[in-house]
């Protein structure tokens, strides 16, 4: 715990932290929310109502995979500036002629990793209940739902077959499980580039350098070792859903992909552990 405190310490006081920060907790709920509530339109006579999970089961997964999202863009960016900063700023260093072992400097980068998962992925928890809540009382036909639903006075009768508010939970699961893949990746892109803008580029160039590996690979009838490629593993592990099932309003979730979610977790092991190698073994300027 004291290794976690003294790097909240540091985190905490950035500015890029902050915000990014602030733009995951305010915009999300907007966007699970309060976008597919307005977005309504209406077709040959029918109302029509995009992204509008139809249960509690798509509900949360509809939340996971826009909050890993968020996760992906915005606080992966904030984990590769937090490391690379102190490598710009010669605080490294400094922490180890202060008294800080290599082994206690990088256990503390672990456990703040870990930290921004987990709280990451109540607040998703959170967010996904009362989207659920939500949802569940949805009336395209009342225009004053959204008010109604804010309004503890009023009563709401939740629609029938909605499911049980815990189905589904596991893509709470694959949300914890995607993202700390995706911050283990990050976790092994800052050691190794040092340098913040680069490591961001090498970080997000990666995954589109290994998207086009992966067409070449099926184009040329070897799309199964695309299968098996680290960043396209995590990418399945809580897959984006099809275009034409978003429009249509979510009906089911892409299936748990469990050996996606196995091999996620062994590449997870794998980035920290090549991380930690990296920064024992190598000049620490």
């Amino acid at each position: 715990m004291r290794l976690l405190k003294i790097e909240l310490k540091k985190i905490v006081g950035n500015k890029s932290f902050k915000v990014f920060s602030l733009m995951f907790v305010v915009f999300l709920p907007l966007l699970v929310i309060l976008v597919p509530a307005m977005a309504g339109d209406t077709i040959n006579g029918i109302d029509f109502y995009p992204f509008i999970p139809n249960n509690y089961e798509t509900t949360w997964y509809a939340v996971s995979v826009i909050s890993s999202w968020f996760c992906f863009f915005l606080l992966s960016f904030v984990l590769i500036y937090h490391i690379t900063n102190e490598y710009n700023y010669r605080t490294v260093r400094q922490n180890v002629i202060d008294g800080y072992t290599r082994n206690e400097y990088i256990n503390g980068k672990i456990q703040l990793m870990l930290a921004i998962t987990i709280v990451a992925t109540i607040y998703v928890f959170i967010v996904g209940l009362v989207a659920g809540l939500y949802f569940s009382t949805f009336d395209p036909e009342d225009s004053g739902q959204l008010e109604n639903f804010f309004n503890m006075g009023e009563e709401i009768n939740p629609i029938t077959g909605f499911g049980n508010v815990f189905d589904g939970i596991e893509n709470v699961v694959r949300f914890f499980i995607q993202v700390l893949a995706n911050f283990g990746f990050a976790f092994l892109v800052a050691f190794l580039a040092k340098r913040g803008i680069l490591a961001i580029l090498i970080y997000y160039a990666a995954y589109i350098g290994e998207l086009i590996v992966g067409l070449q690979l099926k184009g040329n009838n070897l799309g199964h070792i695309y299968e098996y490629m680290p960043l396209n593993v995590i990418s399945q592990t809580l897959p984006f859903p099809n275009f034409r099932m978003l429009l249509a309003g979510l009906s089911s979730p892409e299936e748990f992909n469990w050996l996606a979610t196995g091999l996620a977790i062994g590449f997870t092991v794998l980035f920290v552990f090549l991380a930690r190698l990296l920064f024992m073994r190598r000049d620490i300027s």
